[in-house]
């Protein structure tokens, strides 16, 4: 009777909410978002696109501000085609843009967002030209590529506009990948020159103390690879080090679009972003 008592007299009691707080979400964050279904500008093919379709995408993970989190991981966000053209004769490649417009908040206000994924084909035009006039007119209808997405393609895109969103009272800060007393990778993106062919991946390892060990590539995008060795160059201080990676082995095992990677040491895994469109 005491417990029924005890049940009822929770039921009668007010509520008590937690209270709302309003954060602004500022310009130029970033939002990453996962694509739901495959695309390709091959207008032979079933999941073909054109210019104004919409296409199936949400938010790959949280968004934190001030230990807040504005936007939730599995947001559908609201993105189409932009632009798109399929390959053509004499090598001319195909070409594709999808453009993310917005994804809501958690208070379902609508966020503004900016870009997606903008890539090309690979061109042949140059190699047909030439095929063209040293040796005979067929040759102009040598074929581009189209483009091909598959569905976890990442991308990134960009807050438009400062928002104000409301959100719970409760500070959740995230939590770092790999844990504060696990392994923790990061990429120093200022090391790395675009403009020439990259051949190791340079790294960061922060490993828990005394935790030194054998490291490896062991999954790409989610699925499991044969291991690629990471290659420790030496000692950064405060238990970190620093390492580089095979690129060209990496990235067989990549798709289109931004690409994940975990590195396993010991009982340790971390994985990590690479935010390089390809």
């Amino acid at each position: 009777m005491k417990k029924l008592l005890c049940c009822c007299l929770a039921f009668l009691l007010p509520a008590v909410a937690m209270p709302a707080e309003t954060v602004t979400i500022p310009f130029g964050t970033t939002v990453f978002c996962e694509l739901d279904q495959q695309v390709t500008t091959r207008q032979k093919e079933a999941y073909a696109v054109q210019t104004g379709d919409i296409v199936q995408a949400h938010v790959w993970k949280d968004v934190w501000v001030d230990g807040h989190r504005v936007i939730t991981a599995g947001t559908p966000v609201y993105a189409k085609v932009q632009r798109m053209k399929k390959a053509r004769m004499a090598g001319q490649k195909g070409f594709l843009e999808i453009e993310v417009l917005s994804a809501a908040a958690v208070d379902r206000t609508d966020v503004a967002l900016d870009g997606g994924y903008d890539r090309s084909g690979r061109g042949r035009m140059g190699v047909t030209i030439g095929l063209a006039v040293a040796l005979a007119w067929p040759f102009v209808f040598i074929k581009g590529k189209n483009v091909f997405l598959e569905p976890g393609a990442i991308f990134d895109t960009m807050v438009r506009a400062s928002t104000e969103v409301e959100v719970s009272g409760a500070v959740s800060p995230p939590i770092q990948v790999g844990g504060e007393t696990g392994l923790v990778v990061t990429i120093p993106y200022n090391e790395i020159d675009l403009e020439k062919k990259i051949r190791e991946l340079p790294l960061l390892l922060h490993v828990p103390e005394g935790a030194l060990s054998r490291a490896s590539v062991v999954s790409v995008n989610g699925k499991e690879i044969q291991p690629i060795q990471v290659r420790v160059l030496g000692d950064e201080g405060d238990d970190s080090y620093r390492a580089v990676v095979d690129f060209k082995l990496l990235s067989n095992h990549f798709g289109r679009g931004m690409n994940r990677f975990e590195v396993e040491m010991g009982e340790y895994r971390a994985e990590i972003l690479l935010e390089i469109e390809f």
